[in-house]
C-alpha cells in the first residue's frame, strides 16, 4: 500500500501487537478504508500515531489508547 513503512511490534512479551506503519496519517486512513471495503479488518478500526515508532497505525481503539497518542 502507498506509504507502507513495514512493520512495528509494541506491547508486552506474552501479548505483542503487530501493526503495518504507515508513513502519513492520510496513506494509513486510505489503507484502512481499502480493507474495510474488502472488509477483511473491523468496522471499528480507528487511525493512530505510535509513542513507540512515531509513524501511523490502524488498529482497535483501545490500541491507540494505550499505544498512540490520540490523534
Amino acid at each position: 500500500m502507498q506509504g507502507e513503512k513495514g512493520i512495528c511490534v509494541v506491547g508486552d512479551n506474552s501479548n505483542p501487537i503487530r501493526s503495518t506503519k504507515f508513513n502519513t496519517k492520510e496513506n494509513c486512513a486510505i489503507g484502512l478504508s481499502r480493507l474495510l471495503g474488502l472488509e477483511v479488518v473491523p468496522k471499528n478500526y480507528v487511525v493512530y500515531k505510535c509513542k513507540e515508532c512515531g509513524f501511523f497505525h490502524f488498529g482497535k481503539p483501545e490500541w491507540r489508547e494505550k499505544y498512540g497518542y490520540g490523534n
